[in-house]
């Protein structure tokens, strides 16, 4: 009988592979007694950082809370870091803002279109629809809000690249979703 050398399994004759953990197995060398596996350490736990370490080692992380959807990226990776905290619950409000007004705008839109439907014109060689008065003022309105919430995001990336823990304009005062992140942040730490 021989033995594996990789995980010490035992190998019977004229076999030439393990059976456990596919190695080859040389006949020739089998050891006497099957090896011992060592166990690995586990992976160090995130060291737990403050004050100015935490936010100088955190900025480009805390800089993806004003990104949308990779606001979920410093969410679970920094959820250690007040800093990284503190812009994610900026950008939570951000993009619960910004996904709530792209409901109600298409929303509003389709209603805007079903009462003042686009008119069919003659134009140069061709018939052509023109939307509404209506439509395209709220689409004007649609628009400037976007530009807003892109700018407020902008605002936002600045000062977590800065290593400020500033409130955004508008949104900061809104507080409404923070105890919602604090209980996500509870129950990741646990």
């Amino acid at each position: 009988m021989a033995f594996c050398k990789n995980c010490g399994a035992q190998v019977e004759d004229g076999i030439k592979f393990c059976a456990s953990c596919g190695t080859p197995v040389d006949q020739q060398a089998a050891p006497a007694q099957p090896a011992v596996q060592q166990a690995q350490p586990a992976a160090p736990a995130q060291p737990v950082l403050t004050g100015e370490a935490d936010v100088q080692a955190n900025k480009g992380m805390a800089a993806l809370s004003y990104l949308g959807i990779l606001l979920l990226v410093p969410l679970f990776a920094r959820k250690n870091s007040e800093y990284c905290q503190h812009h994610v619950k900026q950008g939570f409000t951000l993009a619960a803002f910004s996904l709530c007004f792209s409901i109600v705008y298409f929303i509003l839109n389709a209603i805007i279109s079903a009462i003042f439907p686009p008119t069919l014109k003659y134009g140069f060689l061709t018939y052509y629809y023109a939307p509404s008065a209506a439509s395209v003022i709220w689409s004007i309105i649609g628009g400037i809000i976007s530009i807003g919430i892109v700018v407020v995001a902008i605002i936002g990336i600045v000062n977590a690249v800065k290593g400020e823990k500033k409130d955004l304009p508008i949104f900061g005062s809104i507080k409404l979703l923070h105890p919602l992140v604090d209980k996500i942040y509870a129950a990741l730490n646990k």
